[in-house]
């Protein structure tokens, strides 16, 4: 009995040595936290816009063709866009508790990304043309013009970025283990990153006023945007 009750003592003070010891290596570490800043500005590199084309006519068949036509004509153009989605029903309101109807309605839903502040003339100029072909049957909305920075163009500076936030981490480490006689590595990185925020959007309709020659509409301003990749660096030195 009085062995088994010193082999429990022994165990019982060998791990108060264990959790002594570290401790003292515990106490050895020095931690730092840092937080890094790293911005620039970049040139915007896609215009974008959004356009809605609608049609009202008597015959539902002739709203089809009609809407048929201008997605012919604009898609002719080869510029970049998404949607392109249409839609046709009947032209109906309440009057007096009554559900009235006559003739039909359909519209076209555009969003395009163009590289050139140009190709959206081309796009008006398009539906200007088929006005002038089917009168007060068509009308369109543009809206959302404006300079924007791809996705693509993002994440590659992102990534660049926080790429150069290593290295100015690193050479901080560097420093301190220097100034601190000892030798500091990083432990942990939390990025938070912010991308640019975008303008209001602007609207404008089109108007009897528009003429069949060169239309230039409004152009938005190319401003520079700002990337900014923030960070809170944990280092450990030993």
């Amino acid at each position: 009995m009085r062995a088994i009750i010193l082999l429990m003592g022994f165990f019982i003070l060998s791990g108060a040595f264990t959790s002594l010891y570290a401790e003292e290596k515990d106490y050895e570490l020095t931690r730092i936290s840092i937080n890094l800043e790293e911005r620039e500005e970049l040139a915007p590199d896609i215009l974008s816009m959004t356009v809605e084309v609608n049609a009202n006519s008597a015959k539902e068949a002739e709203v089809i063709n009609i809407l048929g036509s201008i997605d012919k004509a604009l898609r002719s153009l080869n510029l970049n866009y998404k949607g392109g989605s249409y839609s046709v029903y009947k032209n109906c309101w309440w009057e007096k508790d009554r559900r009235r109807c006559s003739g039909y309605k359909g519209e076209l839903n555009y969003s395009f990304e163009l590289k050139e502040a140009r190709e959206k003339n081309k796009i008006l100029e398009v539906i200007e043309e088929s006005k002038e072909k089917y009168g007060e049957k068509i009308n369109y909305t543009v809206s959302h013009p404006q300079w924007l920075i791809s996705e693509k163009k993002v994440r590659d500076k992102e990534k660049e970025l926080k790429l150069e936030m290593i290295e100015t981490a690193m050479d901080f480490a560097k420093r301190a283990g220097e100034k601190l006689g000892k030798k500091c590595s990083i432990s942990s990185i939390n990025y938070d990153v912010r991308r640019p925020i975008w303008e209001p959007p602007v609207f404008y309709k089109s108007t009897s006023m528009m003429e069949k020659a060169m239309i230039e509409a409004p152009e938005p301003k190319r401003e520079d945007k700002a990337v900014s990749v923030k960070a809170s660096v944990g280092l450990v030195c030993r």
